[in-house]
């Protein structure tokens, strides 16, 4: 039996060990792209809008359940906190959540390889200085150029909706594109979009604390309708973090493909091109702030900054999946000997899981060892 997309001889399975594509599908535009099967978890759809599977490619499907949980409780306790009235508690909690949680995917999936330091210092670290430091730089322009009860004049609406936030992506590439330069043993899509994405989530955590310092530093208790408090901390917390780290990840992401030359280039669309998702990262920083610059409000910038959110979520994946598939390549012989998504065995010279569709590069290195990740004794595999 040979492969319906490389004609490699197959040794049996749904996909191709070698280039991923899917043998049992009948649309033979589906066969290559498998758009149905997300490369970096196959039981979910690329256009699934996943914050953790996309985010958190190298997780295994049991961490990414409990990194789900978490979000998930995390954003459950802001909100109580938020009725409370708790709101500096609530502010700082919201900005450290979502990078607090990719600190411990960075540790979990062991990302940084040998240097966590320079790593973290050129994500987390280079992010959160250059975020702090804009803020301030611009926090005294900000309050004299708006005017509150009189509707947003042109000069605040072009600096905060779209000078700032052009500047504000600038600074976020700062540390990751040093660590491009530097690091060239970081070389897969994913560790740009895990650079790109810290690097945006310990930028927002700062600019988010920076922005708020007169109500972090004021009473503990705020007064106020609840809903001025709980829509801005959900912000906080959850899409502001999440459009940094998915623009600048979109970005990086991109960046690295070109890195990656194995195998030769191809011609893969749109989307993976580095000056597309530069313009891309931009529009996704602009269009939003703008729009709140506009027509603000606790309700409607939920609904600008959610919106924005939910279209990078989906590029992204779409990327990461073309980049996955097109840029195959197998693990060293000896790193692992099943898959960690369905448990079957592998032979350690596969791109992919031949029965379940995994792309091998997304098992994080902490599991890239014999017998790593295997079922406790006594338990049938879940892909069996």
């Amino acid at each position: 039996m040979q492969c319906r997309n490389c004609g490699r001889e197959l040794p049996g399975g749904n996909f191709c060990p070698w280039c991923g594509a899917h043998q049992t599908e009948r649309r033979e535009s589906h066969v290559a792209r498998r758009p149905h099967i997300y490369a970096a978890n196959p039981s979910e759809h690329v256009l699934h809008p996943s914050i953790v599977s996309t985010l958190f490619p190298h997780l295994g499907p049991r961490r990414m359940v409990q990194v789900r949980w978490l979000l998930f409780v995390g954003i459950i306790a802001l909100v109580i906190i938020s009725l409370g009235r708790l709101v500096p508690l609530a502010i700082v909690l919201s900005a450290l959540l979502l990078p607090v949680l990719y600190l411990f995917y960075f540790y979990d999936a062991e990302l940084y390889g040998d240097e966590p330091f320079a790593v973290l210092g050129g994500t987390f670290l280079a992010g959160a200085i250059l975020g702090g430091a804009m803020t301030l730089l611009f926090y005294r322009l900000i309050l004299s150029q708006s005017r509150f009860g009189f509707g947003p004049t042109p000069s605040y609406v072009l600096l905060v909706g779209v000078l700032l936030p052009i500047i504000a992506q600038v600074l976020m590439l700062v540390g990751p594109v040093a660590l491009y330069i530097t690091r060239r043993q970081f070389d897969d899509v994913l560790d740009g979009l895990a650079f790109g994405a810290a690097a945006g989530l310990g930028f927002s955590a700062t600019q988010s604390i920076a922005n708020a310092w007169y109500i972090i530093s004021g009473s503990f208790q705020q007064s106020g309708s609840i809903s001025a408090w709980v829509l801005p901390t959900v912000k906080i917390a959850l899409l502001i973090p999440l459009l940094d780290a998915c623009t600048t990840g979109l970005i990086c992401a991109a960046l690295w493909l070109r890195r990656d030359r194995q195998p030769e280039e191809r011609t893969r669309g749109a989307i993976t091109n580095l000056a597309a998702a530069i313009v891309i990262g931009l529009l996704g920083q602009i269009l939003p702030a703008l729009l709140s610059a506009l027509w603000g409000g606790p309700w409607l910038d939920l609904l600008w900054y959610g919106a924005a959110v939910l279209i990078l979520l989906l590029l992204v994946r779409t990327l990461l999946h073309i980049g996955l598939i097109d840029k195959a390549r197998p693990l060293r012989a000896g790193d692992t000997e099943q898959c960690p998504q369905c448990y079957h065995p592998l032979k350690g010279t596969e791109s992919f899981c031949p029965y379940c569709g995994l792309a091998l590069r997304a098992i994080p290195r902490r599991a890239r060892s014999p017998h790593a990740g295997q079922e406790p004794s006594g338990q049938e595999p879940s892909g069996a």
